[in-house]
């Protein structure tokens, strides 16, 4: 996976279920996916090694596809998105597209 869907994927993840994680690891991987530190600048505004940050981060993310590999939420978000595309797509109704844009949107942001 390339580094850019990685960063996507698990931002997304994050904030599904973020809460779940450990507070040391929501912070490591809030620096690493958002704010787009690197593990060594992490690791030097953290006054941890760098085997600690890179530690965090794999279980991290270990946990994250866990419980999307369980719960599904990321699957069903996009594959409703998905249909909703399809829907604004067929419609002819421009109040119609526009409910559903406004649903997307509203899906997008983690309703």
């Amino acid at each position: 996976m390339e580094k850019i869907e990685k960063t996507i994927r698990y931002t997304k993840l994050f904030n599904l279920y973020g809460s779940l994680l450990s507070d040391a690891q929501k912070e490591i991987l809030s620096d690493y996916f958002f704010a787009d530190l690197s593990i060594s600048e992490i690791s030097e505004n953290r006054s941890i090694s760098r085997a600690a940050v890179e530690d965090a981060l794999s279980k991290g993310t270990k946990k994250l596809d866990y419980y999307e590999e369980n719960v599904k939420s990321l699957a069903k978000q996009e594959n409703l998105r998905s249909k909703l595309e399809e829907l604004a797509r067929i419609c002819d109704d421009q109040e119609e597209i526009k409910m559903v844009k406004k649903i997307m949107e509203e899906l997008d942001n983690g309703i």
